[in-house]
């Protein structure tokens, strides 16, 4: 069964604006980078694509200042036309096509966007989000990293469908990333039931390290709501890390549904993780406490992951989960937070 996977994020962004290759779309310039033809959307033949099964069809980057930022029905224009163009050449995958969309908090704007479709139907989405306009060359500069990558390849059962990016930065108090993968478990022997899986990568910047300010990280809180889920049923199935870990050391995750095994691990920090899922509500979340000045001084996060069965369809959009990175920053006595939401959606 065919399905269309959706993400929407929630991001706030303040940046200055650069633009590469050149097209309009609304009126606005956009950079729009293509296998062929510079300004048109192109793509390789049936015959290149046997050749080629990870073979990238069409890619978007646009950067704008906060005066002339994003907004996000000229993201979904910008998106949309990509993918719309690629289902008319090639029909829609045997997986999901998997976007990203955000809230954007109050006061912030959308300084960055970017996204790739590749000949097989995996994507990578950037969406950066600036509280201020010390922000926006932070932005600017994480969504040209994100260009350089590229999907290599994916696991034979747990299928990489997706991998987006985001951040949410805020001077003088830091900022957060909430990046993720999404995977589809193939070959499962249900009719009515579909899995997914999710590889969260947070991370907390705290402002003395980006801004020089006197802001430092205390606290982090990923969380994965299937709750959220509209598909029917979300059976929250396995998370990982499980307990609690304290102090610097490698941390293994691993993640198994209907017989196959999604693995990796990170290094943590001198931080404490706490695991507060359940899957009663369907949620897995997860605290982290910096305990030294080292940590709290220092870019840090974690890699957790979950999956879950939800009710399979044949038809509509729905949604799968939300997926929220929180990072707690204090300067002596004073804390404030700073959240990047992701609305993961998924179009059968």
């Amino acid at each position: 069964m065919m399905r269309r996977i959706y993400a929407i994020w929630i991001i706030v962004l303040v940046c200055g604006a650069s633009i590469v290759i050149a097209t309009s779309f609304s009126g606005k310039d956009i950079d729009i980078k293509t296998e062929n033809t510079t300004g048109s959307i192109s793509q390789p033949s049936m015959q290149e694509e046997l050749k080629k099964p990870i073979n990238k069809i069409n890619e978007i980057l646009v950067t704008r200042t906060l005066t002339d930022s994003i907004s996000l029905e000229e993201m979904r224009v910008m998106r949309d036309t990509l993918i719309n163009d690629f289902i008319s050449k090639f029909g829609k995958p045997k997986h999901p096509i998997i976007t990203a969309e955000p809230e954007v908090p109050e006061g912030a704007y959308i300084v960055a966007f970017g996204f790739k479709i590749y000949s097989d139907g995996m994507s990578m989405e950037y969406v950066g989000i600036a509280g201020d306009a010390e922000s926006v060359p932070i932005i600017h500069q994480r969504a040209q990293k994100w260009r350089n990558k590229e999907i290599l390849g994916s696991n034979a059962y747990w299928g990489l469908i997706c991998m987006d990016e985001g951040d949410y930065f805020k001077s003088p108090y830091g900022g957060v990333t909430n990046n993720f993968e999404c995977r589809y478990l193939y070959n499962d022997t249900s009719p009515s039931r579909d899995w997914f899986a999710i590889k969260q990568e947070f991370e907390m910047v705290p402002g003395c390290v980006e801004y020089g300010s006197s802001w430092k990280n205390k606290a982090g809180y990923p969380k994965h709501d299937w709750s959220a889920s509209t598909l029917g049923n979300p059976q929250l199935h396995e998370h990982d890390p499980l307990g609690t870990f304290t102090g610097t050391q490698t941390i293994s995750v691993s993640i198994s549904s209907g017989g196959a095994t999604w693995s990796w691990s990170y290094t943590q920090p001198d931080v404490t993780t706490y695991d507060y899922s359940s899957t009663n509500t369907e949620i897995a979340k997860w605290k982290m406490v910096f305990n030294s000045d080292a940590s709290k001084g220092s870019t840090g996060g974690m890699k957790p992951g979950s999956s879950c069965g939800v009710n399979q369809h044949i038809s509509g959009t729905y949604r799968i989960l939300d997926l929220e990175a929180k990072g707690e920053f204090a300067n002596w006595l004073t804390n404030t937070y700073l959240t990047h939401l992701w609305h993961i959606n998924v179009t059968y």
